[in-house]
């Protein structure tokens, strides 16, 4: 009877111990779960035409199918905390409130400025924070200049008001729940439980027991992307693409055996030994003078735009009865560093990396400035801001530039902009170089005014304080620094041999379009006082990338270095373009346009017809191009 009485004694005693432990693991992990939860919340609200786009019962499912990234997240933090409470059974000090106070505190901040750093990034760029915005935040000004037009105060304060109200949640939570821990009876059964619990973890840390761990498409549920996006966990995303960053070593897009998809994409690539249409009037005796102008977040989706009965860019409509205009091209990728790349290098954009980053691969590149320099050309780049952003300047210096006008050959009363000189200035100086510099010259712009956070040092178009608003007044003013640098070269006497081309470094997510292909979407406009006559429209699908061969080929220069460029004016030339995005690419041909997300592995929009083949090209130019980069 004794021995019986003192065993259920013990029983009792070791759950005493026990339970108070598994209950205190278990609540914080359930607690951080709820966390998770109201910041998907955050983001749904932030987001509320995207939400009314999609439907707002179809994102709400996000709530749910998020919960599996929302439970390994909150795994992930709770793991030291369960290892601290299964010591607690031999320390005091993990029975204290300090160590699980200070831990939660750090934890919560970083994790709290990440939530916010994803709203406002997906606003500008449209996909949810990940590693990409690393490589940016060692350029802080940079960062500060896309963000400064946000309200900072206001968005602080709401930060703090969030993280002292959670952080005294926490402090609530820990003060019940240590006492509970004071139990210290049968210390290695307690222990070993604890320990087991803590193990355990790993289940919702990798998603289940299913074979392949908890993954972004884990948590995808819908045909909307929107929808998908907000079943992601913000700080789960980032961490995983962080621990992938820099993993270039193996090709993660392979969808064929390589000497099939090589063939597919050969035949996409093929360039033609028949004659090319000539747009231009040259003089051999005399050569081609090349400005290159790189407008900065042109998208086609501002040209012929009026809003508030006024047009977006009147300069430029007007321009486009005054040259070759290619009007259904799209740009290789979604930033500055993907676009310079395509434009000089003709090469296409990575859907995970930017080849601008790995200084010795991008040296590999062609670059139109070093064909213009090898045939003896002036060679000039002019930029408002900084070339170090994005690492940029690397590569740009691999060109044979004779000359870089940046940022700090600015006075700082005109480096009136966020990102430094306004486009006026920048335009002003450009002028100067050209009325001085020997012919024959090749000049490069890189405008800077229509970046966010879209400050320009005019009267805006539009009323509107919102993004929209801001952003094309901002284009607005620059189509009206660009008309008139046009008007300028028209007085010169080298506008008879000079050849202007006008090309976007990328497209914009605004105007807001629910099909992905128009934020991609650009124009090429070719002016000068050698293009022929009758000027006129091309509506033939190409690519920003095709820019480098048609130059080339058009002033009778070499091309054939450019490997992944064709002259858009090249015969029997097959019309499609292949642009990339934040792990997914988008591909067009004539009245088709498929758009494939990478994490999904499915498409997320198409139009037009679109047979299984088509579907395979565009994946097999996905892989053949990071392979390319790979092999580099």
């Amino acid at each position: 009877m004794r021995l019986f009485c003192k065993t259920n004694i013990s029983m009792r005693a070791a759950l005493q111990s026990v339970f108070p432990r598994v209950r205190f693991v278990f609540i914080y992990w359930l607690t951080w779960v709820a966390f998770f939860e109201l910041c998907r919340l955050l983001f749904i609200a932030s987001n509320y035409k995207q939400v009314k786009e999609a439907g707002a019962a179809e994102v709400a499912k996000s709530l749910l199918y998020g919960l599996r990234m929302d439970f390994s997240a909150a795994a992930y933090i709770t793991v030291l905390v369960a290892l601290a409470v299964s010591l607690s059974v031999y320390s005091s000090f993990f029975r204290k409130a300090n160590f699980y106070q200070v831990y939660t505190a750090v934890v919560l901040l970083l994790v709290l400025l990440i939530v916010f750093a994803d709203v406002g990034l997906f606003k500008a760029w449209g996909y949810r924070v990940d590693a990409t915005v690393l490589k940016y935040f060692a350029n802080p000004k940079e960062v500060w200049a896309s963000v400064s037009h946000l309200p900072i105060a206001g968005i602080s304060l709401l930060w703090l008001v969030l993280y002292a109200s959670l952080l005294l949640v926490f402090r609530h939570l820990l003060r019940k729940q240590l006492p509970l821990l004071s139990g210290n009876y049968l210390r290695v059964v307690s222990f070993l439980t604890v320990l087991g619990l803590t193990a355990s973890l790993i289940l919702p840390i990798r998603g289940g027991v299913q074979l392949a761990p908890l993954n972004q498409s884990s948590v995808y549920y819908s045909q909307n992307n929107f929808a998908n996006m907000a079943a992601l966990n913000a700080s789960w995303n980032l961490l995983r693409s962080a621990s992938r960053k820099g993993n270039n070593s193996v090709n993660p897009f392979i969808v064929a055996d390589a000497k099939q998809v090589e063939a597919v994409v050969d035949s996409l690539l093929q360039k033609s030994s028949s004659a090319e249409e000539l747009l231009l009037q040259t003089n051999d005796s005399t050569p081609t003078n090349v400005i290159l102008i790189v407008w900065e977040s042109f998208t086609s989706k501002a040209i012929n735009l009026n809003v508030e009965g006024k047009a977006i860019t009147p300069g430029f409509n007007q321009l486009i009865k005054e040259g070759i205009y290619f009007s259904n091209i799209y740009a290789t990728g979604d930033r500055t560093d993907k676009g310079i790349v395509g434009i000089l290098s003709g090469y296409p954009a990575q859907p995970t990396t930017s080849i601008v980053k790995e200084p010795v691969k991008a040296s590999s590149l062609p670059m139109l400035s070093t064909s213009f320099k090898d045939h003896g050309y002036h060679t000039a780049f002019f930029y408002g801001g900084e070339l170090e952003f994005a690492n940029m300047k690397a590569y740009l210096l691999q060109g044979k530039y004779d000359q870089f006008t940046t940022i700090n050959d600015f006075e700082k009363k005109d480096q009136n902009s966020k990102w430094g000189a306004h486009d006026a200035v920048v335009a002003d100086r450009l002028k100067s170089y050209l009325q001085e510099v020997q012919q024959p010259f090749f000049t490069t712009w890189l405008t800077l005014s229509s970046h966010e956070p879209y400050e320009i040092p005019a009267t805006p178009l539009l009323s509107g304080e919102d993004d929209e608003a801001k952003f094309l007044s901002s284009l607005n003013y620059s189509d009206q620094v660009v008309g008139d640098f046009v008007q300028f070269a028209k007085t010169q006497n080298w506008w008879s041999n000079t050849l202007i081309v006008i090309v976007a470094d990328h497209g914009h997510r605004l105007p807001v379009s629910t099909d992905k292909a128009k934020d991609f979407h650009i124009p090429i406009l070719m002016l000068g006082g050698v293009v022929k006559r009758p000027f006129k429209s091309i509506d033939s699908v190409g690519s920003q990338t095709d820019v480098a061969a048609t130059i080339l080929q058009q002033l009778n220069m070499p091309a054939d270095n450019f490997t992944w460029s064709r002259s858009l004016m090249q015969a029997g030339r097959m019309p499609w373009a292949y642009f990339t995005f934040n792990n997914g690419f988008g591909w067009v041909q004539p009245q088709k346009i498929m758009v494939w997300d990478n994490v999904g592995n499915r498409t997320i929009q198409q139009s037009g017809n679109i047979s299984p083949s088509d579907v395979y090209s565009g994946r097999a130019m996905q892989q053949a191009a990071f392979q390319d980069f790979l092999d580099r």
